[in-house]
């Protein structure tokens, strides 16, 4: 069915009002000097387009926090158009269409031959087309949290006819170029109802609900809305539109796209819409000028090359993208770690990432820095929470647009099983370093002083002042009166079995091949670190390797203690294992929070938290690090405390990895511990491989390049180690490995993606790219590496 829209002749009226206005220059931006750090060309095959890891293989621009993204044409079959869009569907980023609203153009009845140039620059995809007495400059940028605005100026000798045309997408999932699946979008979701509609002044996509909690989430009233400051023919044929329009001479034409997700959205979106498109330079001047201080801000290393300088671009731009604008279950703007990401779209905000995100562009957007911490606290647990008031002070592992079903919500991403490791006074305290601003001090405090209790309260299982890592009382972990779930694998069969006596009994007896138990995927995730070797992860051959060597299967087992409030109530559980990175972070946390005290006038306070960090860095010291390895190691927690006061004794059987350097990083160890723990670090039979660092040493029995957290680069691990290096005066050292990690890590000083982590022994991209917290790190080695400081 056709259907078939005019515009109104007022509206033609209206429309034309600043269509001659010539689009502002941009040559003199500093942005211009930065063109294609990323790639961003492509077309989209399918709404799944994935690459080799299951994530969108393209990289489109997204900018403001809005909702949607845009490429740029990949050759000439794409010119005219900005390919895509990608939306953001509440949680999952999907291809909406190949190249939806391409312009092609008429010149007497004929369709005039262009050639392209096309290319990508911060804040903006510009595309130039070229033809005998006719030019089209076209420039994208982002203009509010949901809209995009596209000015196209035509310059012409000749009247000419211009033609838009675009289609939806009727394929599903595409991986490396080839189907993986032979379903269409409409089968695989019968419900997405996606129909085009004729508006006064554009096109509207109107999308059913969808509720696929591990795919795709619309709520039912979701558009995407093209306005354009020119009258149109429309015709609409099923999942198609072409919409015509005459000129008489040069012109600029302005369209903006939205991607609008509730019917709120659409109401309010529609005033900036009409604003935007009677007065669109001033829209475009703002978008110019906040991107040009995001480059004067952050751009402010003269001493680094111009290589490394385009990186910290990619690492703004990243950042950048992976802003979301305030919407679903989220109370203030946040990042997310990667836009393409298939598990970190949408909104879905983690703490981890958090802390590390707003360090970085405290330097460069302080605002987006401050909003994605208040995401994170926004959702503490108060003492009178109804879901779990045993928690007061805890932060969710995961927040995402839709809460889970305890919280009223349909979500599964959503996530309470675990917190994370407590590096938000470090992110705290660095925002106001570099903004000055007290009362964002005065804001967080109490949160961070409410997040530090938590973790002596609920994750100190003996009660020494140092917490662990564990998990929450969740449902996930136990059953409704509180009995520990888990699983035993034994020759071929599973048996599922409840209670911590049981699990402690299956261990002795040593009758089982491997067991499941939740609580130590929650506790590894807690660290941020989800398959360390040192919380008893490693692969079935390399386990049969290490007990042929004369290792034991107990060295690799995990213990578990329920930690009970004084009424008994279980809080939830922790390992019987202090860990050398937590404690190094709750040092630094600690010191953070009597610098706070300070500042804000409570001396009691910054009394108590300088004591508690001297307590700290006294105990890894002593009882964390090993003599004979000189290396940092987590310690077991024993029945009785040794004699020298430690809960147990270092687990070196589970090898070396980067907690063994967060006392660097944290200013916790001594001199004589730091030096050996250096020397480590530089050996190349540990961990100076190609890119060095990775998060696990050569010799450790659970190393594999491609192992997630057993032996690839993660830059926040790599950063932190440099950074340990530095503090206690390795910093040539420190600047060599630096260099070779930028000169090492593939695609990084090209137009490649910022990957998730890297191959430690050749450098190849893994993971997902467009990755934040990897960003964020890189553009902390841009500040504090390639600089001639001392």
């Amino acid at each position: 069915m056709k259907t078939f829209f005019r515009l109104a002749p007022l509206a033609v009226v209206l429309a034309l009002a600043g269509c001659k206005t010539t689009q502002h220059d941009t040559t003199p931006l500093k942005a211009n000097a930065f063109q294609n750090v990323i790639d961003r060309t492509g077309a989209p095959q399918a709404m799944l387009d994935y690459d080799f890891d299951e994530h969108q293989r393209y990289n489109p621009f997204f900018d403001d926090g809005a909702w949607h993204g845009h490429l740029l044409p990949a050759n000439s079959e794409g010119m005219g158009g900005f390919p895509g869009p990608a939306l953001l569907t509440e949680e999952y980023i999907n291809f909406m269409a190949n190249n939806f609203d391409r312009l092609s153009v008429y010149k007497k009845g004929q369709k005039v031959a262009f050639t392209m140039q096309a290319y990508s620059m911060p804040g903006a995809l510009i595309q130039t087309l070229t033809a005998p007495g006719v030019t089209v400059k076209m420039t994208l940028r982002f203009v509010t949290s949901r809209t995009s605005l596209l000015a196209t100026e035509i310059t012409t000798d000749a009247p000419l006819e211009l033609v838009w045309d675009g289609e939806l997408l009727e394929k599903y999932h595409y991986q490396e170029q080839k189907p993986k699946s032979d379903k269409t979008i409409d089968q695989a979701f019968p419900d997405y109802t996606r129909t085009l509609h004729a508006t006064r002044d554009g096109l509207s996509v109107n999308f059913g609900k969808v509720r696929a909690d591990a795919n795709l989430m619309t709520s039912g009233s979701s558009q995407y809305q093209i306005h354009k400051t020119l009258p149109m023919n429309t015709e609409i044929d099923g999942h198609r539109f072409v919409s015509k329009a005459k000129i008489d001479g040069s012109t600029t034409v302005y369209t903006t796209y939205s991607h609008l997700l509730t019917a709120d959205e659409v109401q309010k979106e529609q005033s900036k819409i009409s604003d935007i498109l009677h007065k669109p330079q001033p829209y475009i001047r703002a978008s110019e000028q906040r991107w040009e201080g995001y480059l004067s801000k952050g751009l402010n290393n003269p001493d680094a090359t111009p290589a490394q300088t385009r990186v910290a671009v990619k690492a703004i731009e990243t950042l950048n993208g992976n802003w979301r604008g305030v919407a679903g279950a989220m109370k203030f703007d946040s990042v997310t770690p990667s836009v393409t990401g298939r598990w970190f779209s949408g909104n879905q905000t983690w703490p981890w990432d958090t802390w590390k995100q707003a360090y970085a562009m405290a330097h460069f957007n302080p605002n987006v820095a401050k909003d994605n911490i208040r995401a994170v606290f926004a959702w503490q647990i108060p003492k009178d929470d109804p879901v779990r008031p045993w928690d007061a002070g805890f932060v969710p592992d995961l927040l995402a647009y839709n809460t889970s079903p305890e919280r009223g919500g349909d979500g599964s991403n959503w996530n309470e099983r675990n917190t994370k490791p407590s590096l938000a006074a470090w992110s705290v305290m660095e925002v106001y370093k570099t903004t000055g601003d007290k009362t964002w001090l005065e804001e967080m405090y109490p949160h961070l002083v409410a997040y530090h209790d938590w973790w002596l309260r609920n994750r100190d299982h003996n009660h020494n002042g140092v917490p662990e890592y564990g998990a929450t009382r969740d449902k996930a972990h136990n059953t409704p009166d509180g009995k520990m779930l888990f699983t035993v694998k034994r020759g071929g069969k599973e048996q599922k079995m409840v209670g911590l006596d049981n699990y402690n009994r299956v261990l002795r007896s040593g009758k089982y091949d491997s067991i499941d138990i939740p609580a130590q995927v929650a506790a590894s995730w807690e660290s941020g670190r989800d398959d360390a070797a040192v919380f008893g992860f490693i692969d079935p051959e390399q386990l049969q390797r290490y007990l042929d060597n004369g290792g034991k299967r107990e060295d690799w087992q995990v213990l578990f203690a329920e930690n009970r409030a004084p009424d008994g109530t279980l809080l939830g559980y922790s390992l019987l294992q202090e860990s050398v990175d937590q404690a190094s972070y709750m040092y630094s946390d600690s010191s953070y929070l009597a610098e706070m005290a300070q500042i804000l006038g409570k001396p009691e306070d910054a009394q108590r938290f300088s004591q508690h960090a001297k307590k700290l860095a006294d105990y890894i010291n002593t009882c964390m690090f090993d003599d004979k390895t000189g290396f940092f190691y987590d310690i077991r927690i024993e029945d009785k405390p040794l004699a020298n006061g430690c809960a147990g004794k270092p687990i070196v059987a589970r090898g070396k990895g980067p907690e063994g350097w967060s006392p660097l990083f944290n200013g916790a160890a001594t001199q004589a511990h730091a030096d050996a723990v250096v020397k480590v670090m530089k050996d190349p039979k540990e961990f100076n491989t190609y890119v060095p660092l990775g998060t696990a040493a050569l010799t450790n029995p659970a190393f594999g390049a491609d192992i997630y957290w057993r032996g690839r680069v993660w830059v926040d691990q790599f950063y932190f180690g440099l950074k340990g290096m530095e503090r206690y005066g390795y910093r040539a050292d420190a600047v060599e490995m630096a260099n070779r990690f930028f000169a090492h890590a593939n695609g990084l000083m090209t137009d490649g993606p910022i990957r998730e982590n890297y191959n430690p022994l050749n450098g190849e991209q893994q993971g997902a790219p467009n990755f934040s917290w990897s960003a964020a790190h890189l553009y902390m080695l841009y500040n504090d590496f390639f600089t001639q400081k001392q």
